[in-house]
């Protein structure tokens, strides 16, 4: 039994989690942290899988749920994964014997694969300053030839990593606003900053069918939140971290095009567009106005 525990955290995931949880090799624990009181996943976890503390957490998020397994975990290697993936061969195996090789890291992750093919989220450039502000906006790597051997890398996604427990929670873990998106990528950033290092593993492998963490029946409700979610962690990324006159800068040329989009698609009567675009907006007013720049808290 492998010394690792191995987080997962759902939101109605549906039956694609059994492939993941079958995939997986004999751990000393595996958590499934429950955001949306899914009586259906309780249910099937507990009478078909071994093995399993299941925590019904509400929906916080996943930067809080992130810090709720940092206190929970019994084991120093925490290996967080979505309900849409998949493992392949020996990639737990690989990633604890590799953090015996690199000291130094915080996160080794696993090659990431989209329905089987090498990704391009797999890993992410995020440029840091002398004053350790972003440079650039994040960016997405050329990843088009796979990888022969390990590499360090600027920053990774949630999809599947391994980290250190310790190292982490020196670092004070994930920023507890983020509901989701950008935890993972803020977490990369403070990786960095506080010259820790962040590792890939070409011998560890993990397959991501990608937007199939949720049952189709909860693609409306779920992809409203993504957009919401989406928007308003990336103003907080970019005011958190970008130098303030670029932020202002870049944030109001956004809003602007938002703004012109809503109206022209409601004119156009092109309604999906309509909604995409309140969503963005409705992001920017909780963010600025109800939240004060982030500072009062993430609520939703």
């Amino acid at each position: 039994m492998l010394n690792c525990s191995v987080v997962i955290p759902t939101f109605y995931p549906g039956d694609i989690i059994n492939k993941l949880l079958l995939s997986l090799p004999p751990v000393k624990e595996i958590i499934i942290f429950d955001n949306g009181n899914d009586v259906k996943l309780k249910n099937n976890i507990l009478d078909h899988f071994q093995n399993i503390k299941y925590f019904n957490t509400g929906d916080i998020g996943l930067a809080r749920t992130f810090n709720f397994a940092l206190n929970n975990a019994t084991s120093h290697n925490i290996f967080i994964t979505q309900p849409d993936v998949e493992l392949h061969g020996d990639c737990i195996e690989n990633l604890l014997s590799a953090k015996e090789k690199y000291q130094n890291a915080a996160i080794l992750t696993p090659l990431i694969f989209e329905d089987n093919k090498y990704s391009i989220f797999d890993h992410y450039q995020l440029k840091i300053d002398k004053s350790k502000k972003l440079k650039k906006s994040i960016r997405t790597e050329n990843n088009k030839i796979i990888p022969s051997g390990d590499f360090c890398v600027e920053a990774v996604n949630a999809t599947a990593m391994l980290i250190d427990k310790t190292k982490v929670k020196s670092i004070g873990g994930w920023d507890n606003y983020y509901y989701t998106y950008l935890e993972d990528i803020d977490l990369s950033y403070n990786v960095r900053k506080n010259n820790y290092e962040i590792i890939k593993i070409s011998s560890a492998k993990v397959n991501h069918v990608g937007f199939a963490s949720h049952e189709k029946k909860n693609f409306n409700k779920v992809n409203k939140k993504r957009i919401f979610n989406f928007t308003k962690s990336s103003l907080y990324f970019d005011h958190k971290h970008k130098d303030k006159s670029e932020f202002w800068s870049v944030t109001s040329g956004k809003l602007f095009i938002f703004i012109i989009k809503f109206f022209l698609n409601l004119l156009l009567m092109r309604l999906n567009k309509v909604n995409l675009n309140f969503y963005r907006l409705k992001a920017f007013y909780y963010f600025f106005i109800l939240e004060k720049l982030g500072k009062s808290g993430n609520k939703q």
